[in-house]
């Protein structure tokens, strides 16, 4: 058996589910496919540290060579240009597809079972171009709870309603996720101090607009209470050593999601209607 696991950057899957990759890896073969594994000065390091990641999980590397979004669409790294940004298919369709069509062709080459892919927590744009891609699969597909953005609070949920797969947050839930983003180690580094209110205030508002989108989906929620799962869990996240500070506030705040109990890590599967046939 074979399982892909689709990360869209060097950290996204083993940041969201490792203690899923490091029990799942025993008995199958599990590639993590990284799309986006190209982009500044700093992609040599956060590759070799995907590599010694995922060796601690038990579980293959893929890189796809694909260039972040800042480098692929020309410009500068910000919230607004990677998190509040629509996606314009019109405008964008040729990167989308040539990203679609990468990610597809090295999908079919590993003749996988089961394809996990972002749940697109977080609404970053590269996040959201890689979920898309379901709509082409025809193996059994899933979505991971994309770290560090699923910590803040009721986050998933807002994406799932963005999804049609359940209702989005009630005004108190809303005002709850806005008091968790302000303080969330991402966005402290990510967004600078006078943009922050009307950049999480913009995000909200996606909440309340009709989407379209309707996928049905089954949550599966995995609980881990062996102590060498999770340390193997915890150093296969403290191997992406450049990424720590920004993401989660270092290796201290690393410890504490790993002594949470119970320790949870979910997976929304597709419940699949008709499938939809595909061209790689």
């Amino acid at each position: 058996m074979t399982i892909v696991v689709v990360s869209p950057h060097l950290d996204d899957a083993a940041l969201s589910v490792p203690a899923w990759l490091a029990t799942t890896g025993r008995g199958e073969r599990v590639v993590v496919v990284t799309a986006f594994s190209e982009g500044d000065a700093l992609y040599p390091t956060r590759r070799a540290e995907d590599r010694a990641a995922l060796a601690k999980l038990g579980v293959e590397a893929l890189h796809l060579g694909l260039r972040d979004a800042p480098q692929r669409r020309g410009h500068a790294p910000s919230f607004r240009s990677l998190i509040l940004a629509e996606d314009d298919e019109a405008e964008h369709a040729d990167d989308i597809e040539a990203i679609h069509a990468a990610l597809l062709a090295a999908i079919t080459g590993l003749v996988p079972d089961t394809v996990l892919l972002p749940l697109g927590v977080g609404e970053h744009i590269d996040h959201r171009i890689i979920h898309a891609a379901h709509a082409r699969l025809a193996e059994r597909v899933g979505f991971y709870e994309d770290r560090p953005y699923a910590l803040v609070q009721h986050a998933v949920r807002a994406r799932l309603a963005r999804l049609g797969a359940g209702p989005g947050p009630s005004l108190a839930e809303r005002t709850a996720y806005l008091a968790s983003a302000r303080v969330a180690p991402y966005v402290r580094t990510f967004v600078p101090i006078a943009e922050r209110e009307a950049c999480l205030a913009s995000l909200v508002a996606r909440w309340t607009a009709p989407s379209g989108a309707w996928l049905p989906l089954r949550c599966e929620q995995h609980v881990f209470t062996d102590g060498a799962v999770l340390a193997r869990a915890n150093s296969a996240v403290r191997a992406y050593a450049s990424q720590l500070a920004g993401l989660f506030s270092g290796e201290d705040a690393i410890d504490v999601l790993f002594a949470d109990r119970p320790y949870v890590e979910r997976i929304h599967w597709r419940d699949d209607g008709p499938v939809v046939a595909r061209s790689p």
